[in-house]
């Protein structure tokens, strides 16, 4: 808590500034009655301030309380409390004097046999007297604290309750300010409910809010408009009508459509034109991702809220979920950008028009398609965000324990994202955006100096700080190499959005200055904090018991078509005792090296230099391996495929795996993609079907211009068809893969003959009695 010096000195220099140090006060004061040893640095602090002002010793007496139990002490504390009120009030102080007020009642309420019937009217009339200067953010606890006490609180002091939230809602109304509006109705109806009084009045005024704000946003944002409204359902479900419901669910779901094709382009790199887009196709993929995905955050989080009694700890989970990130290597995969990488050079086209040639055999580059698969999850964690801030479930106060637990940010910075939550939380994205981004490197900074990492570089005339850019790739071993990648796309890549070097240029478009770009960089602030400095959260929070991250391999069949290729052959995959983890083991063509994939939900990629190696030279370089990256299993069952009788016998097992009935012909190509499954490349695939044709362990036919592999039975019926006059191969073929066995073949009529396409009546007549008889025939 070094910050609370600093946080005095700006409020005595500037009582506008009051709300940091009452903010530093919230955090002393919830240490305290958390019984939590106060560090060596808030020690200092309070000592230089003792004998010139009021704190240290009311600490001491709080102190003596909540970890002494010395009632004396908390007797002393309520008479601190009175003069630390004056003293705020004559330092016009508002945020501080609500702070202590606050606290006095805390602390009076918990003695027993006291109420604070007399502490409550004290206050109420200096929020009469002052509530349009102070923070929404005491004001509420306040008012928590009278309906927590309401049996305190005559009934003519209700009414006057009452007035003062409806005051206070009515002024964030006629401001447009809904995130205040809605926390003071949420408070407004609990009051109203704990004195038996009718609700009804704040529930349509919370519904007509929801509505009014949808309106307004319209004009800026249809994907947020989106959302605003399924808050609205999700917030006022029981106070809407069935069709209000369905009106408003059918309203979303057409803003989010529309606003997904205008506005989407907003989550790519500015507009970068980049070779290989299918945009269409892909902007309905990413849509249909973004529309479920913000859902499933919004509920996986308000469950975690609810079973853990803390919205802190649910937002530090989600900041510790994998599947947030998109996976580079199963982008590259599923693209083949490893192969196609050795042959071309990707040129992309800043928005200045300026060509950039990429060259993505570098495995820290940014993949093609990065930015469809990370505009799908930015949206999703953004609008889900969004939401739960708008429901009232994610709060400053949840947001701002996550800040103060390390201890690590600078005074100035603290102060700077203290800011920037505020305007954040009054809806003005835009200032909120331009404090929050260069604000992020600050964060980093700071952390990265607290746990013994400064981010300086030597150079000829000394040292300097180390580029943000830099940063990310320096220190992918800090961030993960994931997340290091997705920050270098998101801030400082000329491949990716660019945001810091856009913002910090005067680059960046009005447009990308949006509600969703801002609460995006707060997660990633708070992300960094989080990882960089894991010891504190871990410390405090522990392991996090829940987390939304991608399934594993458990209890799934084996499937290597993500890792098959043209050009490249697997040797060998295996599974982890666990069952969790898929390994495969593929050679390079283009390069001397030996590909390892690790898969547990996320892939990782590893080289091991040369080609040709036995198994045994692979295992031990697999161990190797291991000792440097644990996510490598210590145990794996491994199947290998680097003979070729092995690869015809999976070949054959895949055929019969495919011939569903006695009389199946499988399509080649559909033995080609299950093929893929078992981890055999489609040339290698179509190699081996051909040996095993000329060993004759297979026959092949055309059926309507695919290629098939037939079953015995299927042999048999084509070859009793051919025997009948005027069934030539074309049609035998037909009606080899029309019967499922050979005896629905010989038991079948001429109207089940007649039903197979392109035999009229009289073949069906002629395949029904001649189908058994050999006869010299011709082809028509």
């Amino acid at each position: 808590m070094v910050r609370l010096l600093d946080a005095f000195d700006r409020a005595r220099a500037d009582p506008g500034e009051d709300f940091h140090f009452a903010l530093q006060l919230d955090r002393l004061f919830q240490s305290v009655e958390g019984e939590e040893e106060l560090g060596d640095e808030t020690r200092l602090h309070l000592n230089e301030m003792d004998g010139e002002y009021l704190l240290p010793e009311l600490v001491d007496n709080l102190e003596g309380w909540y970890i002494d139990h010395t009632f004396r002490s908390a007797r002393d504390a309520l008479d601190q409390f009175e003069d630390a009120i004056a003293d705020a009030e004559d330092h016009e102080w508002v945020n501080i004097a609500s702070q202590y007020q606050y606290r006095r009642i805390r602390l009076k309420a918990g003695l027993q046999g006291h109420d604070v019937t007399n502490e409550l009217e004290e206050v109420l009339e200096f929020l009469e007297n002052c509530h349009t200067d102070d923070s929404p953010s005491f004001t509420t606890s306040i008012i928590e604290a009278a309906i927590d006490n309401i049996d305190d609180i005559p009934d003519p002091h209700r009414d006057r309750w009452i007035d003062l939230i409806k005051k206070n809602a009515d002024a964030y109304r006629t401001d447009n300010r809904f995130n205040q509006l809605r926390e003071y109705l949420r408070l407004l109806h609990e009051f109203k409910r704990a004195c038996d009084r009718d609700t009804s009045d704040v529930e349509t005024a919370l519904v007509d809010s929801y509505r009014r704000e949808a309106e307004l946003v319209e004009r800026e944002s249809l994907l947020q408009k989106a959302d605003i409204l399924q808050s609205g359902v999700a917030e006022c479900a029981e106070y809407l009508s069935d069709e209000q419901k369905r009106d408003w669910k059918q309203e979303a779901l057409q803003a989010r459509r529309t606003g997904t094709e205008t506005e989407l382009h907003e989550l790519n790199p500015d507009d970068l034109d980049v070779d290989g887009f299918e945009g269409e196709s892909l902007q309905q993929a990413v849509a249909e991702e973004m529309e479920h995905n913000t859902q499933v955050y919004v509920d996986w989080f308000k469950h975690v809220k609810q079973a853990s009694g803390s919205g802190s700890y649910a937002l530090y989970c989600l900041a510790l979920s994998s599947s947030l990130i998109p996976d580079p290597n199963k982008i590259r995969l599923s693209t083949e950008e490893f192969v196609i990488s050795q042959l071309v050079s990707r040129r992309i086209i800043s928005p200045e028009a300026h060509t950039l040639s990429v060259d993505p055999s570098d495995t820290e580059s940014i993949p093609n398609n990065y930015s469809h698969y990370a505009a799908g999850k930015m949206s999703s964690l953004g609008n889900a965000l969004y939401r739960l801030i708008k429901e009232g479930h994610l709060t400053l106060s949840h947001i701002f324990h996550i800040f103060t637990i390390g201890d690590t940010l600078s005074p100035d910075t603290e102060a700077f994202l203290t800011d920037a939550l505020l305007e954040l939380h009054e809806d003005n994205h835009r200032p909120a955006l331009f404090l929050f981004v260069p604000h992020l490197e600050a964060t980093i900074v700071d952390t990265l100096q607290s746990v013994g990492r400064p981010a300086y570089t030597i150079i000829d005339d000394g040292t300097q700080q180390q580029l943000l850019g830099g940063l990310f790739i320096d220190g992918r071993d800090l961030f993960g190499r994931h997340y290091a990648i997705y920050l270098r796309y998101r801030y400082t890549s000329r491949e990716g959005m660019n945001l810091r070097n856009r913002l910090s240029h005067g680059q960046l478009r009005y447009r990308n200055a949006n509600y969703l770009n801002a609460v995006l960089t707060l997660f990633d602030t708070l992300k960094c904090l989080i990882t960089l400095n894991s010891a504190d959260y871990l410390n405090y929070f522990g392991i996090p018991q829940q987390t939304l991250s991608p399934s594993t391999q458990y209890d799934q069949e084996t499937d290597l078509s993500l890792f098959t290729d043209l050009n490249k052959q697997i040797i060998g995959y295996g599974t982890s005792t666990d069952g969790h983890t898929l390994v495969v083991i593929r050679e390079n063509g283009h390069e001397d090296h030996t590909e390892l994939f690790v898969d547990r939900g996320r892939v990782h990629r590893y080289l091991i230099d040369g080609t040709g190696l036995t198994r045994d030279e692979i295992e031990n370089e697999i161990d190797q391996l291991r000792d440097d990256y644990p996510n490598i299993p210590d145990s794996i069952d491994y199947t290998w495929l680097d003979q070729n009788d092995l690869i015809l016998h999976t070949i054959t097992d895949v055929i019969d795996d495919q011939t569903a009935a006695p009389a199946d012909a499988p399509t080649q190509d559909t033995i080609i993609e299950h093929a893929k499954v078992r981890g055999i490349d489609e040339s290698t695939t179509r190699t081996a079907l051909r040996r095993l044709e000329e060993s004759d362990d297979i026959t092949t036919g055309e059926i309507d211009g695919e290629t098939v592999v037939p079953a015995d039975e299927c042999l048999n019926i084509f070859e009793q068809a051919t025997s009948v006059t005027g069934i030539g191969e074309t049609l035998a073929w037909r009606v080899a893969n029309h019967f499922d066995s050979e005896q629905a073949f010989l038991d079948a009529d001429q109207d089940a003959f007649q039903a197979v396409p392109g035999i009229g009546p009289d073949r069906a007549d002629r395949l029904a009695t001649d189908r058994t008889s050999p006869s010299t025939v011709s082809e028509e």
